[in-house]
C-alpha cells in the first residue's frame, strides 16, 4: 500500500482505540476520523488500496469492506453522511452503549457491501459510510421505534424536526427500496443502503434484550454523588428538564463528571450507579 493509505488505516484504527483509552463516544470518534481522512484525500484518494469492489469479496483485499467506509468522494458525500452519524449515530450510541454501537456499525457495513456485491450493477468501487449509517437507522428503529430524534430538513432555511425514529426509518428505507427495485442508476449505491438497513433490523433483537434490562436514569440516584458546584448545577438542569430525552442527556453528562466518594474512580450506570473500580454504590 502507499504511505497515505497506511496513514488512513492508522486513523481508522485510532478512531476505535481512542474511546478505549479515554472515555469518548465512538460515534463522534468515527466522525472525526472520516473528516481527517477526507482532508487527506485532497492529496489523493487511494481507491486501489482502501475502496471496495465486489471482486474483492472473497480475496485478500476483503478488508476494504471496512476501510471503504471511511472514504468519501466529495464534500456533499461526506457532509450528508456525517450529518447522519451525528443525528442518528450519536443518540443510538447513547441508547445502546459503545460496544453495541460498534457491533451494529461494522456488521451492517459488512452486509451493505455484500448486498452491493450481489445486487449491484457492475464492479465499480464502493466508498462511504452510508451503508453502515442505514444499518444503524434500521437497528435503532426496530429496537426503539418511538424514540424521538432530531432530523434536519434543508429548505430555503434549515428546519429541525423531532420525529420518532421509526418514521425516519420508514421514510428513508422506503426511498431506498424504491430506488433499488426500480433499477435507478444515479451513481449512488442504493443496494448497499438497503442491505445495511435490513441487516440492522435483523440485529435489533440483541439490542432489545439489553434495553429491556435497563432502568431509566433517575436524578435522585445521582444526588448523593453531586458534591461540587458544577455537578450540582448539572443535576439541577436535569431535574428541571421537562422531557425525558433532555433529562437523560444532562444525567449522561453528569455521569462523566462525578467520581466515586470512596476511591475516586469513574462511575457507571448499570441498573443503578456504581464505581467501575471498586464497585461502590448507594
Amino acid at each position: 500500500m502507499e504511505p497515505i493509505s497506511w496513514i488512513m488505516v492508522a486513523i481508522i484504527i485510532l478512531s476505535f482505540a481512542l474511546p478505549l483509552i479515554k472515555k469518548f463516544p465512538v460515534s463522534q470518534s468515527i466522525i472525526i476520523a472520516n473528516l481527517l481522512i477526507f482532508v487527506l484525500s485532497f492529496y489523493k484518494i487511494p481507491l486501489e488500496d482502501l475502496a471496495f469492489r465486489p471482486s474483492y469479496l472473497l480475496t485478500s483485499k476483503s478488508y476494504t469492506i471496512f476501510t471503504a467506509m471511511f472514504l468519501h468522494g466529495d464534500f456533499y458525500h461526506i457532509f450528508f453522511n456525517m450529518l447522519g452519524l451525528l443525528f442518528i449515530g450519536v443518540p443510538f450510541e447513547h441508547e445502546v452503549g459503545a460496544k453495541k454501537f460498534v457491533m451494529v456499525y461494522l456488521i451492517t457495513g459488512f452486509f451493505a457491501a455484500v448486498a452491493y456485491s450481489l445486487l449491484g450493477d457492475g464492479n465499480s468501487y464502493l466508498i462511504g459510510a452510508s451503508g453502515a449509517i442505514f444499518g444503524v437507522l434500521g437497528a435503532f428503529a426496530a429496537a426503539r421505534p418511538f424514540k424521538k430524534i432530531v432530523l434536519p430538513l434543508f429548505m430555503p432555511i434549515i428546519i429541525f424536526l423531532r420525529l420518532p425514529v421509526v418514521v425516519v426509518a420508514l421514510l428513508y428505507g422506503g426511498i431506498e427500496t424504491l430506488y433499488t427495485f426500480s433499477g435507478v442508476t444515479d451513481g449512488i449505491a442504493h443496494t448497499a443502503h438497503l442491505g445495511g438497513f435490513i441487516a440492522g433490523v435483523f440485529l435489533s433483537p440483541l439490542l432489545k434484550i439489553e434495553m429491556e434490562g435497563r432502568r431509566d436514569l433517575s436524578p435522585e440516584e445521582f444526588a448523593p454523588f453531586a458534591s461540587g458546584e458544577k455537578e450540582k448545577e448539572i443535576l439541577q438542569k436535569a431535574m428541571d428538564a421537562d422531557e425525558k430525552e433532555v433529562r437523560d442527556a444532562w444525567l449522561s453528562y453528569l455521569l462523566k463528571e462525578i467520581r466515586c466518594p470512596k476511591c475516586g474512580g469513574e462511575m457507571e450506570y448499570k441498573n443503578g450507579l456504581r464505581c467501575k473500580e471498586c464497585g461502590y454504590s448507594k
